[in-house]
């Protein structure tokens, strides 16, 4: 999985998003707690044992950040402090990173290491490419890469690549009013 230079997000909705344009993009995720993909849909919390889900995360009356990230990418691994400062920063939104390494320990590592404070999703680059040709149509193209979905739990926006976190608070501001 190579790092992607920015590009351009790519909304999901038919209707363009209120004004939103992003030019560069910078981001990213992790927790305490590292959850297991079974299938692209399907996570096992090891900690606790119970099934998670990003579908069952999302919706719920908030807007979701979801962030996939890879220990190798420079990009990702550089954008990580930035995002984890920003945590509570955003409207009535949650962040959910989810860690294409599909080895646990590199994960904790980097969840310590970077002191991430949101959950984090384990996972690997088959199975969320998996994941994001179901709910975005769309092939997995790089890391990082980001998912933006409504509080009605609509995917909103898909982007490969880097994003700041005052580009995702701008961008789910505009979209709240």
């Amino acid at each position: 999985m190579e790092c992607k230079a920015p590009i351009n997000l790519n909304y999901i909705t038919e209707q363009p998003m209120k004004g939103f344009h992003f030019g560069k993009i910078s981001l990213s995720i992790v927790i305490s707690t590292v959850i297991f993909i079974g299938s692209p849909l399907v996570a096992k919390n090891e900690a606790k044992g119970k099934l998670a889900t990003i579908s069952n995360q999302v919706g719920k009356g908030q807007w979701t950040i979801v962030e996939a990230w890879h220990h190798k990418c420079k990009i990702c691994m550089s954008s990580m402090p930035a995002m984890v400062k920003s945590i509570g920063t955003y409207p009535n939104t949650k962040v959910i990173g989810v860690s294409l390494d599909g080895n646990v320990r590199i994960a904790q590592n980097v969840i310590k290491q970077y002191r991430i404070n949101f959950p984090t999703l384990m996972s690997n680059v088959k199975e969320f490419d998996a994941y994001v040709k179901k709910v975005a149509k769309r092939k997995l193209t790089g890391v990082p890469t980001f998912l933006i979905f409504s509080p009605q739990g609509q995917l909103v926006a898909y982007q490969s690549g880097k994003i700041t976190p005052l580009q995702l608070r701008n961008f789910i501001s505009k979209q709240s009013r």
